[in-house]
């Protein structure tokens, strides 16, 4: 290794001293604020992985499809569900399709509760919900002639966890979107 090797090996191992020893910002907050202080580019990542104000609710997608006479199907719901294992503490690969919908449809609550301002029919948060539920209501209708007349809409209703006593509560309602091919 030559003098360019070192200094940069140098230079990795210091960032990730600092990396760790970040890390002890909500235990030691003599770090935290020395962290404040002269990190001013914020070069050295934190991570939090118990938050302050855990999750306390979830996120649920609803659709239904609405027919050309104005007729309003019933309400389908279309979360992606698994099923909870013991080795899930450790590796969980389906957890990623749930944690899309909670950061898509939170996004979304905190906006426009009503869809009322036009920015948010072309949000990203939207656009990848209205395509995942028409995709859905999509292999619902199926074959049916005029079915390009039929128009999706969903819902996002929040619960308050997995054994939730309450109902759930619509936190975001789109407005109909044709299905189309």
């Amino acid at each position: 290794m030559g003098p360019y090797e070192y200094a940069l090996a140098g230079i990795l191992g210091v960032w990730l001293l600092l990396s760790a020893a970040a890390q002890l910002g909500p235990v030691c907050p003599r770090v935290a604020a020395w962290q404040r202080r002269y990190d001013l580019l914020g070069l050295v990542p934190r991570y939090h992985f118990f938050a302050p104000l855990p999750g306390t609710h979830d996120y649920h997608l609803l659709v239904r499809t609405v027919s050309p006479g104005g007729e309003h199907g019933p309400w389908r719901e279309v979360t992606p569900a698994f099923e909870r294992r013991w080795w899930n503490v450790v590796w969980h690969p389906d957890r990623r399709h749930h944690k899309q919908l909670f950061d898509l449809a939170g996004a979304l609550a905190k906006d426009d509760l009503t869809c009322s301002d036009p920015a948010t029919l072309q949000s990203t948060s939207y656009l990848l919900l209205l395509r995942y539920a028409t995709e859905r209501a999509r292999t619902s209708v199926g074959g049916e002639a005029g079915d390009e007349e039929v128009r999706v809409q969903f819902v996002v209703a929040q619960t308050a966890g997995e054994r939730a006593s309450r109902s759930p509560e619509a936190v975001f309602l789109s407005r109909p979107h044709r299905i189309g091919r």
